[in-house]
């Protein structure tokens, strides 16, 4: 585990007056987070808890406590506005003038989403990366979206006039490929102590290069102190956990330039996220939720049960453009081209057999029937079938068994969502008649006889 040490730097501002910066970097290599963006599943909060959380503010409550734990600080307040990331509501960590980060959650598949700026990381408690990561360990759906991970050049050992040169040289290529570069600033026009960024990658792409004149970006025009950041978002790589503890090895492995720095431990490289399939299908399901999203929402509060709805919905043959199993399977090609390749064709054959066996004389026996079934295999399929669905039942309950409590009232809850499902489609105004939905409402019985 990479060790942090707390320390502090000097800068004059435009007046000459003196400002103690507090920082931190690692012992051994100097890196450290800048960063840091996760996100993680709703019930981990229950988990934590030990009890069941209704309301939102019981989330919240949980959260900011756990926060605080980890950190040394929780969630401050409630902001007016509406949380952005497609979540519903977002929390403030810090104060009114200082952000430290912000908690979002609402909505987005019963995720949380924490956002700790470089204030929070800076200022946390010592050893907030440690637990953090057993935090996350412990997480359900635990995945870091982003991070950054930043060293400093206090003495101008390292300038983005010298990132261009070594960007230039290829020392920031990988796989070959040179990724797109942007000065940034009016200095590399003319000096004029406001400072210089220099860009490597896109925001978006998995690395994002930032290596500017932190000193001169907090006003003191004669600062030498240069920042190297790279933001690793989650894309095409899959971050993991490990890099919380191990920040100076996934650096040094991000670019060839970052091994020649100094004191730098055996690098370590993230692995691709996806394959090609995987891209195009998240690609084509994204699409498809749009288009028959709601259709979905609407049966399934009708009753339907989810094979019903995928049943109703299933194309008659085909794949969608892009997904061909052939596509990314050779072995795919048999299974799609029925007749094989021209070699394996039945007339092929055909000539090879009887080029070979033509000499051979022989007849079928005359008690044998050709259109005549030696077996039921109908009654088989169908008994082999419910034999398989009870001994499927019988897994289901045996394994019921042996879940922990929480999973057993998911279950339950489950089905009971199904009967009430069930429920609300029989006592629903609409009625499926010849293959449609109408609309149906009893209408009102004439009180024509009494008998008491």
């Amino acid at each position: 585990m990479a060790q942090i040490e707390y320390f502090s730097h000097f800068i004059t501002d435009e007046r000459g007056k003196l400002i103690e910066i507090p920082q931190r970097r690692g012992k051994q290599d100097g890196v450290f987070i800048d960063w840091l963006s996760i996100t993680f599943h709703e019930d981990t909060l229950v988990k934590v808890a030990g009890y069941p959380l209704v309301s939102d503010t019981d989330y919240m409550y949980v959260l900011s406590r756990k926060l605080e734990e980890i950190l040394g600080f929780g969630i401050t307040r409630k902001c007016k506005s509406k949380g952005n990331k497609f979540y519903d509501m977002m929390f403030r960590l810090g104060s009114e003038d200082v952000d430290y980060g912000e908690v979002h959650y609402g909505g987005q598949r019963d995720t949380v989403l924490i956002e700790l700026k470089g204030v929070g990381c800076n200022l946390a408690k010592e050893g907030w990366e440690q637990r953090m990561y057993e935090f996350l360990s412990q997480a359900l759906r635990p995945r870091i979206t982003r991070i950054d991970l930043a060293l400093d050049f206090f003495d101008g050992q390292y300038s983005p006039e010298q990132a261009e040169i070594d960007h230039d040289n290829g020392f920031f290529d990988n796989h070959n490929m040179r990724p797109k570069s942007e000065r940034v600033g009016t200095a590399w026009r003319k000096e004029d102590g406001s400072g210089k960024t220099f860009y490597i990658g896109r925001k978006k792409n998995a690395r994002f290069v930032r290596v500017y004149e932190k000193g001169r970006q907090l006003g003191d025009k004669e600062s030498l102190w240069t920042r190297f950041e790279i933001q690793f978002n989650h894309g095409d790589i899959e971050i993991p956990l490990d890099i919380l503890n191990d920040e100076g090895a996934y650096f040094c492995g991000a670019f060839p330039i970052c091994a020649s720095f100094e004191n730098m431990p055996q690098q370590k490289r993230f692995e691709p996220r996806e394959k090609a399939l995987n891209l195009t299908f998240s690609h084509k399901l994204k699409h498809a939720k749009n288009a028959v999203g709601k259709l979905v929402n609407f049966m399934s509060d009708l009753g339907f049960e989810p094979h019903e709805i995928v049943n109703m919905l299933k194309a008659e043959q085909g794949y969608p453009k892009g997904l061909e199993p052939e596509k990314y399977d050779l072995n795919e090609l048999r299974n799609v081209e029925k007749q094989g390749f021209i070699h394996e064709t039945a007339e092929a054959v055909l000539e090879a057999e009887t080029a070979e066996l033509d000499w051979l004389d022989f007849k079928l026996s005359g008690d044998f029937k050709a259109r005549e079934r030696l077996f039921d295999i109908e009654r088989e399929i169908e008994e082999k079938r419910k034999a398989d669905e009870e001994y499927e039942w019988w897994l289901s309950v045996q394994y019921e068994k042996y879940l922990p409590l929480e999973q057993q009232l998911k279950i339950v809850q489950y089905r009971e969502k199904q009967r009430m499902a069930t429920i609300r489609r029989k006592q629903s105004i609409y009625r499926a008649y010849f293959g449609r939905l109408v609309a149906y409402r009893k209408k009102p019985v004439e009180f024509t006889y009494c008998d008491f």
